[in-house]
């Protein structure tokens, strides 16, 4: 029950995402990290830094549904076609 490494530099590494969400607390946040807003505003604004700690918390399966599901309606057309490549050629790579 104690707080190890291990949640410490999750709760840093978590940290590094608020500045990308000045208007909300950090426990909404923590709880809502899959809306689709959350997404949107991650994928718009991060830097390449932010993006990778969220995309580790909630998993690119997750991302790539929004981008299916919801990308071209919130997202700006520049960053949904940016992301929409970006997990092509992931997918590609993988494969």
């Amino acid at each position: 029950m104690g707080t190890g490494k291990a949640e410490n530099l999750e709760d840093k590494n978590f940290k590094k995402l608020q500045p990308l969400f000045w208007d909300y607390e950090l426990g909404s946040l923590k709880k809502n990290l899959s809306s689709p807003f959350i997404i949107a505003r991650v994928l718009e604004i991060a830097n390449p830094e932010q993006f990778r700690i969220f995309s580790l918390f909630i998993g690119d399966d997750k991302i790539i549904k929004f981008l299916e599901q919801k990308g071209e309606r919130m997202l700006s057309k520049r960053a949904f076609n940016y992301w929409k490549l970006y997990y092509e050629k992931k997918v590609k790579e993988s494969s």
